[in-house]
């Protein structure tokens, strides 16, 4: 089992995973830390734990590319059969690696091979209750699509998350999981379990996300572009309500600078095509409008 850290100028949180992973019940893992190019010496506090660690540590260093690529090189080196994600400014439950790993066993080893991933539930550390709401007791009979409230996270098959790397678009350094998540449920199952897999620190002023965006405000058009790309190509509309997901696509591609071919062909459906080239012109008057407003 591997946990994943992707780490970037976070040498003030990352001692949170380091010090819950010291806590487990249960030591089947390693650490993976890949460093997206931070300037913080990040490294120094990694070596340091590391020495006094009672699992195996590993840290790579890349030049900065976002949290996706950093991922992709992570396929590349673990060699464990499951891995979750630990983002550097969250921590563990003290029996996670534990529940994650019984989970796992917990599913038929005839049924295995049709889920790609554990989905569990997310702890705010302030009020130390579960984000949302738990899963219905038949939620892995149903049938169709399963709709949850609340953040969830999860435990993966590193065979399967290989078969679809994150895409690198030239542009963004952030592309959202929900990218390859979306085409990975056309394929595969994921099992949910009422149990504690994290603990997260919400809103705060730091979160990675949240400065993101505020930072890189251009590079924001292009990466939500390319996140409803995927929704229309990998799920498509399915209600009047995810018509306005079709507007989205057209206003970020117009906002991203795309071509009118690049972004009606970005989509593998005609209608979709044609409704975005019905959508093209309004959404080149909303940028002008706006960037009117602005001066």
């Amino acid at each position: 089992f591997t946990v994943f850290t992707p780490v970037f100028n976070r040498r003030h949180t990352i001692h949170r995973v380091f010090d819950s992973l010291m806590r487990q019940t249960c030591k089947a893992f390693e650490w993976l830390v890949i460093d997206d190019g931070s300037t913080d010496n990040v490294k120094e506090l990694i070596d340091e734990n590391a020495a006094r660690a009672d699992f195996p540590v590993r840290y790579y260093y890349k030049e900065n590319g976002g949290k996706h690529t950093a991922t992709n090189m992570a396929y590349r080196l673990m060699t464990t059969p499951y891995f979750t994600i630990l983002d550097s400014d969250d921590a563990f439950p003290d029996n996670a690696v534990e529940k994650m790993l019984a989970a796992w066993d917990g599913i038929p080893s005839h049924e295995r091979e049709k889920y790609w991933c554990v989905v569990g539930h997310c702890i705010n550390v302030y009020t130390q209750q579960r984000i949302g709401d738990d899963f219905p007791e038949d939620v892995n009979t149903q049938t169709g699509p399963v709709h949850t409230v609340g953040d969830k996270t999860g435990v993966l098959r590193t065979d399967v998350a290989r078969q679809y790397p994150y895409p690198e678009p030239e542009g963004t350094t952030f592309v959202t999981e929900s990218i390859v998540y979306n085409r990975i449920e056309k394929d595969y199952k994921q099992y949910y379990v009422n149990d504690d897999f994290k603990i997260v620190y919400p809103n705060e002023p730091d979160s990675l996300t949240i400065a993101w965006y505020r930072d890189h405000v251009q590079e924001g058009y292009v990466s939500n572009f390319i996140w409803k790309q995927s929704i229309l190509n990998d799920i498509g509309i399915r209600n009047r309500r995810d018509i306005y997901v079709l507007v989205q696509y057209t206003f970020y591609g117009v906002m991203a600078n795309k071509t009118f071919r690049e972004t009606v062909g970005g989509l593998n459906r005609k209608t979709y095509r044609a409704g975005c080239a019905f959508l093209w012109l309004p959404a080149k008057c909303a940028r002008a409008l706006r960037r009117l407003r602005a001066r």
